[in-house]
């Protein structure tokens, strides 16, 4: 009987018990219970995590096609001098969505949505951590897509650049829709890009087989955790950005109105700090892409683990260091110029170290010459010349020369189709044959290679001299005396080439998806788990969980092969494992499919879309969005029977087994496993864990880091605001400390009862956990309600000047935390008093009082800078 489908829940049901000799009864309950419904019904509700994301990775290729008809479109209008076939204004349209599509719509989502499908196989889990916010997290990035290419298909395209800049994107100089929708499109895929995020770290950390410590991981994952971990730091200063922009254009904030206090270079600053470390996003997964292959096809691991994994830390640290240099011709001080010009040579240190890595690898291997090491080998070729270009356009003499030239755009896509889609197109003919159990054809994959690497070094190596010679970037058309004809022609006729390949790939790929040769489990010998398991794997990935012992746990003939047993095969129970050792620790239930996370995208893009069109919407809006949630949120009777049934396992086993599973505190490295039997019983583990143990926990956490950097962001345009007005704050009283001082004592105060609501859910205690919890839902009304008394006693309005914009900005975030968090505690004291599984909420109610203290501690600069800073002299 399946999760989804059966009607009687008992302990009886739940003893089906997995593990490497399960009879074909269990082996086909655990594919029943962890398969999506069928129907239309079915693929709405669908959380499966290789489900999700092969829609991802389709969803992303598809906005590539479209965009790369854009950019052929763009080439046919540059092949010839004085060319009319296509008006300034659609061109700017074609430009803007092309360049907004690649970054915002392929580049960074496809790696993510990669790294959904292969993680869990790679880390040897059976699902994703948080499904029903991974199928979410897909909703909200395909109805983004829509709204774009649907504003372009009606003539409503944004046109000011996929970069936006202010004050060309301002309510003075592009009228009509078009940079609203493109604000509104950078909120959609940056809210999907951060709960893929928090996803795949939490998935990462948490969800590791036994004994794969973090020494012991894949460097796919390595690259995977370090870009997530970079997403959550970088998107919020594009979204704060794109956020700042809409106000301007739609409820009259003034923060890049230079004339009543903002300033223009405020969005370059918030912009290309995201901007920069984006590149990054997309090269960094690239590069695990790479090891993975260079790895199989060289027949060893790949040369220099520890410096492989350093490299990729240290490439992340660095990347959040370079933003400045796309802003060398302006005004930013010469000082600070040298320092980024310093940073961006730095940065090709770890890249470096990485290629070495690889060529030793390759050096010392024995080759496999197939169509994925083709890819990788053009990798290096693409991205030593996009580098070298990329450390020239880090001198500030050069940069000034070549700034806005078409130079810019080789380097530009020398590096991200050069140094990530060549490595992607690889990846693909890699794990093709896992994803569907059939290999790709060997010689068309050659014509696509070669065609690929030809066409694009044809169309992009002459725009290094079209740059040189002066031709200036966005531009519609050109006079025939430039002399820019020859290498325009060129360009086009090698993108038209790429062309060409992309339709032999697409040919490939749908006459051998279901027709070419069958692949079986591990068609090129590789190393990792992924190979370990049938392709394409079944619905729970493993019919039993791996311990690992190596690297490369498939080339590691050191041990007997070993797993795990006493997982439930009718309910969709998981193990979680210690972030550092990857030791049990515990054994919690994940949810069955659902159609609510549908039903909450549709109800966030009506609030999105709506908002473009009256602020009203923001009001409104936000009620379908919370009942969604909170219905998606609530437990059926059968997830709350099926919890109540595990939650006695570890009882009925603890006093019949007599293997103990090692605690995480007890071990380095997981070497307790190694005096364990052949099979390692986890029914002992509880099926939740306090703090750390827990993965609402790390979802929580990865929230407060979001959110956190938005809060620090905003802060800082306040400073930076003030540096650049010498009469700020432009001569508006400071506000009254009343309002806000009785608010921060409530807020302080509301501490009390989340700690003993906190402490009440660690011990057990429902009674008392849920009394706390209805105290501290009197403590945010109360604070709401005083904070109303302060949004009138400001002394200046949003729409005044960039001041006032700024401070009411700041109230407005951390207000709208406040109010998110207040909801989500009242609904958590609701259901300890309606009495539904009561683990699951005990947990959930502990986190919720951790998520306050952030709210409290954040709250704390805010009030410093709203109402001690204007009382401080400049």
């Amino acid at each position: 009987m399946s999760a989804t489908g059966s009607r009687v829940v008992s302990d009886q049901n739940l003893e089906l018990k997995d593990g490497p000799d399960a009879p074909r009864g269990t082996l086909d309950a655990l594919a029943q219970t962890w398969r999506d419904p069928p129907g239309l019904i079915g693929v709405l509700s669908a959380v499966n995590h290789k489900t999700i994301a092969r829609r991802f990775i389709v969803t992303t290729f598809v906005f590539f096609l479209l965009a790369g008809l854009l950019a052929l479109a763009m080439r046919v209008q540059l092949a010839r001098p004085d060319n009319r076939l296509i008006s300034p204004d659609l061109y700017d349209q074609l430009f803007t969505t092309h360049g907004s599509a690649m970054m915002f719509l392929f580049a960074v989502p496809v790696m993510q949505a990669v790294a959904a499908w292969l993680v869990p196989l790679m880390v040897g889990a059976r699902s994703i951590a948080f499904p029903r916010m991974n199928a979410y997290a897909y909703w909200v990035f395909l109805f983004g897509g829509v709204l774009l290419f649907g504003a372009l298909a009606v003539g409503a395209g944004p046109r000011a650049g996929w970069f936006s800049y202010v004050p060309l994107a301002g309510p003075d100089y592009s009228t009509g829709k078009g940079s609203d929708i493109w604000a509104q499109m950078i909120t959609f895929t940056e809210l999907s890009g951060l709960l893929e995020a928090v996803v795949l770290i939490a998935t990462i950390l948490k969800m590791r087989a036994p004994g794969m410590s973090l020494s012991r991981m894949p460097l796919f994952v390595w690259a995977t955790l370090v870009t997530q971990f970079m997403v959550l730091f970088a998107m919020p200063a594009v979204m704060l950005a794109s956020t700042a922009l809409i106000l301007d254009r739609l409820v009259g904030t003034q923060f890049y109105n230079p004339s009543l206090g903002g300033d223009v270079l405020l969005w370059q600053h918030l912009f290309w700090f995201f901007g920069h470390p984006e590149v990054y996003l997309i090269f960094i997964p690239a590069l695990g892409l790479m090891s993975s292959i260079i790895a199989t096809f060289s027949r060893r691991p790949v040369f220099g683990y520890p410096a492989m994994v350093l490299s990729l830390i240290a490439t992340a640290f660095l990347a959040f260091g370079l933003w400045v240099h796309h802003m060398f011709a302006t005004a930013v001080p010469e000082l600070g110029k040298s320092f980024f010009t310093a940073a961006s040579v730095m940065i090709a240190v770890p890249s470096g170290v990485q290629i070495y890595c690889w060529l030793a690898t390759l050096l010392t291997g024995r080759l496999n010459l197939k169509v994925p090491l083709f890819f990788v080998l053009a990798f290096f070729f693409n991205l030593v010349l996009g580098g070298m270009t990329g450390v020239m356009l880090g001198s500030v003499p050069l940069d000034l020369q070549v700034h806005d030239t078409y130079f810019v755009v080789a380097h530009l896509h020398y590096v991200l189709i050069g140094g990530a889609v060549f490595p992607l197109f690889g990846a693909i003919y890699y794990w093709f044959p896992k994803v569907m159990g059939r290999m790709l054809d060997e010689r068309l994959g050659r014509w696509h290679f070669w065609l690929f690497f030809i066409g694009f070094n044809v169309t992009f190596f002459p725009m290094h001299l079209l740059g040189l010679q002066g031709m200036p970037r966005r531009v519609w058309t050109y006079p025939h005396a430039m002399g820019w004809d020859g290498m325009n022609l060129g360009a086009t006729v090698g993108a038209c080439v790429m062309a060409v390949s992309i339709v032999i790939f697409l040919f490939n790929v749908a006459l051998n998806a279901r027709r070419g040769r069958l692949a079986g489990a591990d068609p090129w010998g590789g190393g990792s788990l992924e190979w370990s398991v049938s392709s394409p794997p079944p619905p729970h990935n493993f019919d039993a969980l791996p311990v690992v012992y190596a690297q490369e746990p498939l080339w590691s003939a050191r041990r007997e092969p070993r797993f795990v047993s006493g997982l439930a095969a009718t309910a969709r129970e998981v193990l979680t494992t210690s972030a550092l050792d990857a030791i049990p620790d515990t054994r919690p239930l994940f949810p069955s499919p659902s159609i609510w996370p549908f039903i909450s995208a549709i109800a966030t893009t009506v609030f999105f879309i709506g908002s473009i069109y009256t602020p009203s919407a923001v009001w409104w809006g936000t009620v379908p969005v919370a009942m969604a949630m909170v219905v998606w949120f609530w437990p059926t009777r059968r997830e709350n029977a099926v919890a109540r049934a595990l939650e006695r396992w570890p009882e009925q086993a603890g006093r019949a087994q007599k293997t103990r599973v090692p605690h995480a505190a007890s071990s380095r490295d997981g070497s307790s496993l190694d005096a364990q039997p052949s099979t390692l019983d986890v029914r002992a583990l509880p099926s939740f864990g306090f703090g750390a143990r827990s993965l609402m926990w790390w979802a929580t956490a990865g929230l407060m880091l979001i959110e956190g950097t938005v809060f620090a962001l905003a802060v800082a345009v306040y400073f930076y605001l003030r540096t650049v007005n010498a009469s700020w704050p432009m001569h508006a009283p400071p506000p009254s400390l009343l309002w806000g001082s009785l608010n921060t004592a409530v807020l302080i105060l509301s501490v009390v009862p989340n700690e003993l609501a906190r402490r009440a859910a660690n011990q057990g205690n429902r009674e008392l956990a849920r009394l706390w919890l209805a105290v501290c839902v009197g403590f945010a009304l109360i604070f709401l309600v005083l904070r109303g008394f302060e949004f009138t006693a400001l002394n200046v309005m949003w729409y005044a000047n960039a001041y006032g914009s700024i401070v009411w900005t700041l109230l407005a975030l951390h207000t709208t935390h406040l109010i998110t968090d207040t909801v989500d505690t009242a609904v958590l004291a609701v259901l300890l008093y309606t009495g539904p599984y009561e683990g699951k909420r005990l947990v959930d109610t502990s986190e919720n009082a951790f998520y306050w203290y952030f709210v409290v501690l954040s709250w704390l600069p805010i009030y410093a800078v709203i109402y001690f800073a204007p009382r401080m002299s400049p």
